[in-house]
Protein backbone atom coordinates (compact mmCIF):
# COMPACT_ATOMS: atom_id res chain seq x y z
CA UNK A 1 0.00 0.00 0.00
CA UNK A 2 2.80 2.38 0.29
CA UNK A 3 3.38 2.05 -3.10
CA UNK A 4 0.30 2.95 -4.46
CA UNK A 5 -0.42 6.03 -5.74
CA UNK A 6 -1.65 8.66 -3.24
CA UNK A 7 -5.02 9.90 -5.08
CA UNK A 8 -6.40 6.50 -4.36
CA UNK A 9 -6.60 3.98 -1.63
CA UNK A 10 -8.28 0.43 -2.32
CA UNK A 11 -10.07 -1.67 0.07
CA UNK A 12 -12.55 -4.61 -0.10
CA UNK A 13 -16.09 -4.55 1.86
CA UNK A 14 -18.31 -7.76 1.30
CA UNK A 15 -17.47 -8.41 -2.59
CA UNK A 16 -17.55 -4.74 -4.02
CA UNK A 17 -14.80 -2.03 -4.17
CA UNK A 18 -15.10 0.69 -2.19
CA UNK A 19 -12.96 3.26 -2.95
CA UNK A 20 -11.61 6.41 -0.93
CA UNK A 21 -10.03 9.66 -2.60
CA UNK A 22 -7.76 11.93 -0.26
CA UNK A 23 -10.04 14.51 -0.90
CA UNK A 24 -12.62 12.28 1.55
CA UNK A 25 -9.80 11.01 3.95
CA UNK A 26 -8.79 14.90 4.31
CA UNK A 27 -12.26 15.99 4.48
CA UNK A 28 -12.83 13.59 7.14
CA UNK A 29 -9.45 14.75 9.47
CA UNK A 30 -10.41 18.10 9.27
CA UNK A 31 -13.90 18.19 10.45
CA UNK A 32 -14.62 20.13 13.15
CA UNK A 33 -15.93 18.57 16.83
CA UNK A 34 -18.99 20.70 18.04
CA UNK A 35 -17.91 23.42 19.75
CA UNK A 36 -18.73 22.66 23.97
CA UNK A 37 -21.16 25.90 24.99
CA UNK A 38 -19.48 28.00 27.35
CA UNK A 39 -21.65 30.21 29.62
CA UNK A 40 -22.01 33.49 28.62
CA UNK A 41 -20.41 36.33 30.99
CA UNK A 42 -22.22 39.72 31.40
CA UNK A 43 -19.62 42.08 32.52
CA UNK A 44 -22.23 44.69 33.24
CA UNK A 45 -23.51 42.35 35.59
CA UNK A 46 -20.49 41.65 37.54
CA UNK A 47 -19.58 45.89 37.51
CA UNK A 48 -23.32 46.22 38.96
CA UNK A 49 -22.63 43.43 41.60
CA UNK A 50 -19.32 45.51 42.33
CA UNK A 51 -20.72 48.90 42.44
CA UNK A 52 -23.41 47.55 44.67
CA UNK A 53 -21.58 45.41 47.52
CA UNK A 54 -21.92 47.28 50.14
CA UNK A 55 -18.55 49.04 52.29
CA UNK A 56 -17.39 47.85 55.80
CA UNK A 57 -14.08 48.30 56.17
CA UNK A 58 -10.98 49.58 54.19
CA UNK A 59 -8.50 52.26 53.62
CA UNK A 60 -9.02 56.15 53.70
CA UNK A 61 -7.82 59.60 54.13
CA UNK A 62 -8.92 61.69 57.37
CA UNK A 63 -8.08 65.61 57.21
CA UNK A 64 -6.72 66.30 60.41
CA UNK A 65 -6.12 70.27 61.40
CA UNK A 66 -2.34 71.01 62.50
CA UNK A 67 -0.09 73.72 63.74
CA UNK A 68 0.83 73.78 59.95
CA UNK A 69 -2.45 73.74 58.47
CA UNK A 70 -4.52 70.70 57.22
CA UNK A 71 -2.87 66.88 56.97
CA UNK A 72 -3.92 63.61 55.32
CA UNK A 73 -3.93 60.80 57.32
CA UNK A 74 -4.01 57.14 55.88
CA UNK A 75 -6.28 55.13 58.62
CA UNK A 76 -8.20 51.81 58.31
CA UNK A 77 -11.89 52.74 58.79
CA UNK A 78 -14.49 49.95 60.12
CA UNK A 79 -18.13 50.56 59.99
CA UNK A 80 -19.57 48.86 63.11
CA UNK A 81 -22.95 48.95 64.76
CA UNK A 82 -23.28 52.63 65.02
CA UNK A 83 -20.14 53.95 65.19
CA UNK A 84 -17.76 54.70 62.11
CA UNK A 85 -14.05 53.65 63.45
CA UNK A 86 -10.36 53.64 62.64
CA UNK A 87 -7.52 51.33 63.43
CA UNK A 88 -5.01 53.09 66.19
CA UNK A 89 -3.71 50.13 67.74
CA UNK A 90 -3.52 46.47 66.94
CA UNK A 91 -6.64 45.65 68.78
CA UNK A 92 -8.12 49.30 69.71
CA UNK A 93 -10.33 51.51 67.28
CA UNK A 94 -10.93 54.77 67.35
CA UNK A 95 -15.27 56.16 67.65
CA UNK A 96 -14.69 58.71 64.18
CA UNK A 97 -18.59 59.06 63.41
CA UNK A 98 -21.66 58.82 65.58
CA UNK A 99 -23.46 57.39 62.52
CA UNK A 100 -27.13 58.15 63.89
CA UNK A 101 -26.49 61.77 63.70
CA UNK A 102 -24.10 62.06 61.15
CA UNK A 103 -25.10 63.18 57.70
CA UNK A 104 -23.09 62.09 54.63
CA UNK A 105 -22.30 64.73 52.24
CA UNK A 106 -20.44 64.87 48.68
CA UNK A 107 -17.46 67.72 48.93
CA UNK A 108 -17.39 70.37 46.11
CA UNK A 109 -14.82 72.35 44.29
CA UNK A 110 -13.74 73.80 47.87
CA UNK A 111 -11.55 70.59 48.29
CA UNK A 112 -8.41 70.30 46.14
CA UNK A 113 -8.03 66.24 46.04
CA UNK A 114 -10.54 63.66 43.96
CA UNK A 115 -13.20 60.81 45.51
CA UNK A 116 -13.83 62.99 48.53
CA UNK A 117 -16.61 63.53 50.98
CA UNK A 118 -18.13 65.09 53.89
CA UNK A 119 -19.23 63.39 57.17
CA UNK A 120 -21.15 66.06 59.16
CA UNK A 121 -22.77 66.18 62.84
CA UNK A 122 -23.27 68.68 65.47
CA UNK A 123 -19.93 68.61 66.48
CA UNK A 124 -18.28 69.87 62.96
CA UNK A 125 -17.47 68.35 59.74
CA UNK A 126 -14.98 66.11 58.92
CA UNK A 127 -13.98 65.72 55.16
CA UNK A 128 -12.53 62.58 54.07
CA UNK A 129 -11.32 60.71 50.74
CA UNK A 130 -11.40 57.36 49.61
CA UNK A 131 -8.50 55.64 47.40
CA UNK A 132 -11.15 55.67 44.27
CA UNK A 133 -14.03 57.39 42.69
CA UNK A 134 -15.96 53.72 42.64
CA UNK A 135 -14.80 53.31 46.55
CA UNK A 136 -15.67 56.47 47.30
CA UNK A 137 -19.60 55.96 46.04
CA UNK A 138 -19.46 52.29 47.68
CA UNK A 139 -18.63 54.17 50.95
CA UNK A 140 -20.84 57.36 51.11
CA UNK A 141 -23.91 54.69 50.17
CA UNK A 142 -22.70 52.56 52.84
CA UNK A 143 -22.19 55.55 55.36
CA UNK A 144 -26.16 56.59 54.58
CA UNK A 145 -27.79 52.44 54.74
CA UNK A 146 -25.87 51.87 58.29
CA UNK A 147 -26.86 55.71 59.72
CA UNK A 148 -30.94 54.63 58.61
CA UNK A 149 -30.05 51.22 60.02
CA UNK A 150 -28.60 52.57 63.07
CA UNK A 151 -31.74 54.34 63.67
CA UNK A 152 -34.41 52.00 63.30
CA UNK A 153 -32.92 49.54 65.77
CA UNK A 154 -31.89 52.25 68.56
CA UNK A 155 -34.16 51.64 71.90
CA UNK A 156 -35.46 54.60 74.01
CA UNK A 157 -33.60 54.90 77.47
CA UNK A 158 -35.09 57.84 78.39
CA UNK A 159 -38.81 57.66 77.36
CA UNK A 160 -40.62 59.66 79.87
CA UNK A 161 -37.82 63.12 80.31
CA UNK A 162 -36.08 63.43 76.87
CA UNK A 163 -38.42 65.61 75.95
CA UNK A 164 -37.97 68.59 78.55
CA UNK A 165 -34.10 68.17 78.04
CA UNK A 166 -34.31 68.90 74.26
CA UNK A 167 -36.77 71.79 75.41
CA UNK A 168 -34.06 72.97 77.98
CA UNK A 169 -31.22 73.46 75.63
CA UNK A 170 -30.69 77.11 74.70
CA UNK A 171 -33.18 78.60 71.96
CA UNK A 172 -34.86 75.12 71.59
CA UNK A 173 -38.36 75.86 73.05
CA UNK A 174 -39.26 77.12 69.58
CA UNK A 175 -39.10 75.97 66.09
CA UNK A 176 -35.24 77.06 64.89
CA UNK A 177 -37.21 78.01 61.61
CA UNK A 178 -39.94 79.91 62.44
CA UNK A 179 -40.17 80.66 65.91
CA UNK A 180 -43.57 78.45 66.55
CA UNK A 181 -43.85 77.55 70.66
CA UNK A 182 -43.10 73.88 72.27
CA UNK A 183 -41.72 71.80 69.20
CA UNK A 184 -42.09 68.66 68.74
CA UNK A 185 -39.93 67.81 65.65
CA UNK A 186 -35.95 67.12 65.61
CA UNK A 187 -33.13 67.51 63.22
CA UNK A 188 -30.82 64.76 64.93
CA UNK A 189 -27.74 65.63 62.32
CA UNK A 190 -28.24 69.77 62.95
CA UNK A 191 -29.16 68.93 66.95
CA UNK A 192 -32.17 71.87 66.37
CA UNK A 193 -35.90 71.30 67.19
CA UNK A 194 -38.50 71.78 64.64
CA UNK A 195 -42.53 72.38 64.86
CA UNK A 196 -44.66 69.94 62.18
CA UNK A 197 -45.10 72.76 59.94
CA UNK A 198 -41.41 73.05 59.17
CA UNK A 199 -40.59 69.45 59.67
CA UNK A 200 -42.67 68.42 56.49
CA UNK A 201 -39.96 70.88 54.41
CA UNK A 202 -37.22 69.27 55.72
CA UNK A 203 -38.34 65.60 54.99
CA UNK A 204 -38.97 66.53 51.45
CA UNK A 205 -35.18 67.63 51.36
CA UNK A 206 -33.97 64.14 51.71
CA UNK A 207 -31.63 62.59 54.61
CA UNK A 208 -28.89 64.06 53.11
CA UNK A 209 -29.70 67.59 54.34
CA UNK A 210 -31.69 66.74 57.45
CA UNK A 211 -32.29 63.73 59.03
CA UNK A 212 -35.95 64.54 61.14
CA UNK A 213 -37.11 62.99 63.93
CA UNK A 214 -40.46 63.11 66.31
CA UNK A 215 -39.72 64.02 69.36
CA UNK A 216 -42.60 62.38 70.94
CA UNK A 217 -43.35 59.23 68.05
CA UNK A 218 -39.81 58.24 67.53
CA UNK A 219 -36.91 56.06 70.01
CA UNK A 220 -34.38 58.73 71.73
CA UNK A 221 -31.29 57.17 72.87
CA UNK A 222 -28.78 58.99 75.07
CA UNK A 223 -26.49 58.86 72.86
CA UNK A 224 -28.50 61.07 70.69
CA UNK A 225 -29.48 63.21 73.04
CA UNK A 226 -26.03 64.52 74.28
CA UNK A 227 -25.46 65.22 70.49
CA UNK A 228 -28.34 66.99 70.11
CA UNK A 229 -27.47 69.07 73.62
CA UNK A 230 -23.45 70.00 72.73
CA UNK A 231 -25.73 72.00 69.57
CA UNK A 232 -28.67 73.40 69.92
CA UNK A 233 -30.97 75.83 68.48
CA UNK A 234 -29.50 79.27 69.42
CA UNK A 235 -25.71 78.33 68.48
CA UNK A 236 -26.96 76.65 65.22
CA UNK A 237 -29.05 79.99 64.08
CA UNK A 238 -25.81 82.06 65.20
CA UNK A 239 -24.32 80.45 62.05
CA UNK A 240 -27.01 79.37 59.75
CA UNK A 241 -28.76 82.12 59.75
CA UNK A 242 -26.04 85.08 60.75
CA UNK A 243 -26.97 87.23 57.57
CA UNK A 244 -30.87 85.90 57.46
CA UNK A 245 -33.08 89.56 57.42
CA UNK A 246 -37.05 88.12 56.87
CA UNK A 247 -37.56 85.21 58.44
CA UNK A 248 -40.50 83.30 58.41
CA UNK A 249 -43.03 83.03 61.21
CA UNK A 250 -45.09 80.84 62.86
CA UNK A 251 -48.44 81.90 60.34
CA UNK A 252 -45.86 81.33 56.95
CA UNK A 253 -47.49 79.30 54.67
CA UNK A 254 -45.74 76.21 53.02
CA UNK A 255 -44.21 77.70 49.93
CA UNK A 256 -42.65 80.67 52.07
CA UNK A 257 -41.48 77.97 54.50
CA UNK A 258 -40.00 75.71 51.83
CA UNK A 259 -38.19 78.55 49.62
CA UNK A 260 -36.23 79.93 52.76
CA UNK A 261 -35.36 76.55 54.20
CA UNK A 262 -33.79 75.93 51.14
CA UNK A 263 -32.01 78.81 51.33
CA UNK A 264 -31.07 78.20 54.33
CA UNK A 265 -30.12 74.74 54.52
CA UNK A 266 -29.50 74.13 50.87
CA UNK A 267 -27.49 77.47 49.48
CA UNK A 268 -26.66 78.45 53.06
CA UNK A 269 -27.37 82.11 51.42
CA UNK A 270 -27.52 82.86 55.35
CA UNK A 271 -24.13 81.27 56.77
CA UNK A 272 -22.16 82.59 58.40
CA UNK A 273 -18.76 81.81 56.44
CA UNK A 274 -16.30 83.86 58.58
Amino acid sequence: LGMMPKAVVSTQSTGADARLTTSDVECGENRKRPAKRRPKLHKKDSVARLRMKPKTSGYLYVRQRSALGHKWMLMYCVIEGCWLKCLVSEEEFLELEHLPTTTVKPVGNEVNRNSCFYMVSPKGKRCYQALTELDRRNWMSSLTQSSINALQRSNSTTQGDHVKRMHAIEGNSVCADCGAASPEWACIDHGITICIDCSGVHRSLGVNVSKVRSLLLDNWTDDIIVCMESKGNAKFNELYEFHATNKITPTSNREERDAYIRRKYVEKEFYRKD
